[in-house]
């Protein structure tokens, strides 16, 4: 267990929406060794992310769309996910909310904060709260789809066995909704 850190040198390789940096540290352990690591860091700010389900009707409802750096990673034309964002200054339940409403068209009476997770922490600094809200029919206010330029989104409804299948299969592959489908299944919110 690294016992402290001191960074030595950081250089900027890009400073577009976020920040990528070269950044150098030594890492003193607790047995007193030392060493030096040396990695490009991607300084990607803090999102949250919820997983909607309706016990009424045993579904969850996540949002499909295209996602260039799963396509660049392997092809992936699609992604099936929890809806998801930004906290953009907001707190993560309220950013939760925010993105129920804006992906889903629904609107969240109560989000129950499930857990926090390092997306990739070998390489980004995001973080992303994550959550769980019930909804029904009567939630959905909006039809959703997004209110980004270059958001095109589309709402998807599966059952909760369903899901789970596709995560077996491998049309699931998004962590984040992964480990909420498997953290709600756990906690007996999804049978």
């Amino acid at each position: 267990m690294a016992k402290s850190v001191r960074v030595i040198a950081e250089r900027t390789l890009a400073n577009e929406r976020f920040r990528l940096t070269r950044t150098r540290a030594e890492v003193e352990e607790a047995d007193g060794s030392r060493r030096v690591l040396d990695h490009e860091i991607y300084h990607h700010g803090p999102a949250a992310a919820v997983l909607l389900y309706d016990p009424a009707r045993g579904v969850v409802m996540l949002v499909r769309q295209f996602r260039l750096a799963a396509y660049l990673a392997d092809g992936t034309p699609e992604m099936i996910e929890a809806c998801a964002g930004m906290l953009d200054g907001d707190d993560p339940e309220t950013c939760a909310r925010r993105e129920a409403l804006e992906e889903t068209g629904v609107r969240i009476a109560e989000a129950r904060h499930a857990f926090d997770a390092f997306t990739s922490p070998g390489a980004l600094t995001e973080t992303v709260g994550c959550f769980v809200a019930p909804y029904s029919a009567s939630d959905r206010v909006g039809a959703g789809g997004g209110v980004d330029a270059d958001e095109r989104i589309e709402v998807v409804e599966v059952g909760y066995a369903e899901a789970e299948a596709m995560i077996a299969s491998g049309v699931i592959r998004d962590a984040k909704t992964i480990a909420l489908v498997y953290y709600a299944k756990a906690t007996g919110l999804i049978g």
